[in-house]
């Protein structure tokens, strides 16, 4: 009965403790400028609108009605946190401009515990500085020209060539880009550790914009638990790669630089790293990948620009010669199809920060301690900063940035000190891909209302085909058995 009590007057404790600090953390923001918005449900917030929006085709919505009804910079409440928005570009150079001064990377519990504490994007300070300069050295332009480049293009034509009538582009897509990553992570050539691996961390992506808790949500605790088996495959690499490097064998990759730096990394600490960069070089790449082609198809006078783009540089080259450095600098017209399909595709959708003081902006307060989100989104979508900015014209980018705004409103890598590292590499391998499509293979777009009539039809006839072989068969029985 005591014990009862006891946890009875816990509760009650903790209760009465959170009621006042969200009384006197209100009673604080009121006095504040806050900007315009709307907090949702309690607890709740306006997360389950957010997720829904982004789950469709289209979660502009989202965004549009709250900027219609309260400008470029409003407040919401989203993943358990009081949120402020950014649409505004000004605003969103701010916020990246001022990280580790007014700002520090802050994301959602969902993704912050799939990708671990020690990845780079949790990581602070100093320690931030020195991991992303050795990320950047292991994707700059010269690392690309003279030691990845060969792997892009090997590896998309063995990944091409195995490809048959019917292929979920995709899945493909993600198998290219994930071997990709692999190898430069970790020198590994596609095998079936490599795609078992893939699998799991299909699951482990699901759960990034879920609520963070495993008893009210499945694809979240199917996230965690594939997590796990990636970590305890990350970790067996590690500890064999570790053994080998004291032994004297090296490998010119990023776990080599991880094991040999000065930092001293703990083998947890690696593998949180690797996680995420094998995150960030796989999910991104391989949906960019598959909406370029989405939007090619889409757009035909791009797609025969492009393709001629290409057939002149393959005409100077034997059948199965290498892609080289110089080919991809002579893809003027590609890097404009890349540059739209990274505006109207937005991978990036934005980035999450905390405020670390009150900051006034735009002659409003954000709160210390308040969430903040810049959507790029947004402004590469406003109609403000690129003329008919939701469809894909990538003739725009022919002269100058492509923007009608003065300042640069195209951040599809983000900016500041956390800008991505990969940026180049993921251009690189986009080019690389599509040079390969259009010079081997051809493709239309079929609508959807004709793509399902092609299926019915197909399915009509298997059905008459089946049922008529059937009978035939039944008869050939019958017959045989009246001879005996």
């Amino acid at each position: 009965m005591a014990g009862l009590t006891l946890v009875y007057d816990l509760v009650l404790y903790i209760s009465i403790s959170t009621v006042i600090f969200f009384i006197i953390k209100r009673s604080r923001s009121r006095r504040l400028r806050l900007p315009p918005g709307s907090l949702g449900l309690p607890f709740l917030g306006e997360t389950l609108q957010l997720i829904a929006a982004y789950k469709t085709e289209n979660p502009e919505p989202f965004i549009d009605v709250r900027v219609k009804r309260f400008g470029s910079i409003f407040t919401t409440h989203i993943f358990g946190e009081p949120t402020v928005f950014s649409a505004d570009p000004e605003t969103n150079r701010f916020i990246l401009q001022n990280e580790g001064k007014l700002f520090e990377c802050s994301y959602p519990g969902s993704i912050s515990n799939l990708l671990g504490k020690h990845s780079l994007l949790l990581m602070k300070g100093s320690l931030h500085k020195r991991m992303h300069s050795l990320t950047m050295s292991f994707a700059n332009s010269s690392i690309i020209r003279d030691h990845l480049l060969v792997d892009i293009d090997r590896l998309v034509r063995l990944h091409m060539d195995s490809w048959t009538d019917r292929v979920l582009l995709m899945e493909e897509a993600k198998k290219i880009t994930f071997e990709l990553t692999v190898k430069q992570l970790m020198s590994f050539d596609p095998n079936e550790w490599t795609e078992s691996l893939r699998k799991e961390y299909v699951l482990v992506i699901e759960g990034f914009f879920t609520v963070p808790l495993p008893i009210f949500s499945t694809t979240y605790r199917r996230a965690i638990q594939a997590r796990t088996k990636v970590a305890e495959a990350l970790s067996l690499v590690v500890r064999q790669r570790r053994k080998e490097s004291e032994s004297g064998e090296r490998k010119n990759d990023m776990l080599e630089a991880l094991l040999a730096g000065d930092d001293g990394f703990s083998d947890e600490e690696i593998v949180d790293f690797l996680v995420a960069l094998l995150v960030a070089g796989y999910e991104t790449t391989s949906t960019i990948m598959t909406l370029a082609v989405k939007f090619l198809t889409e757009t035909p006078l791009a797609l025969a620009q492009l393709k001629e783009e290409h057939d002149e540089i393959r005409a100077k080259k034997s059948k199965q010669e290498p892609l080289e450095w110089n080919d991809y600098k002579s893809m003027p017209f590609t890097q404009c199809v890349v540059n739209e399909t990274l505006r109207v595709a937005n991978i990036i959708s934005g980035v999450f920060r905390r405020a670390m003081t009150d900051i006034n902006i735009k002659g409003y307060t954000i709160p210390k301690g308040w969430r903040v989100f810049a959507s790029f989104r947004a402004v590469h979508l406003d109609h403000d900063h690129f003329k008919d900015a939701r469809s894909f014209n990538p003739w725009r980018w022919q002269n100058n940035s492509g923007a009608t705004s003065p300042v640069n409103v195209f951040t599809p890598f983000g900016g500041g000190p956390r800008l991505c590292p990969g940026y180049e590499l993921a251009r690189v391998e986009l080019s690389v891909f599509l040079h390969h499509l259009v010079t081997r293979f051809r493709f239309f777009f079929i609508p959807l209302l004709i793509l399902i009539l092609f299926f019915f039809i197909i399915f009509f006839l298997y059905v008459c085909i089946y049922k008529n072989s059937h009978v035939r068969t039944f008869n050939i029985l019958k017959v045989s058995e009246c001879l005996h």
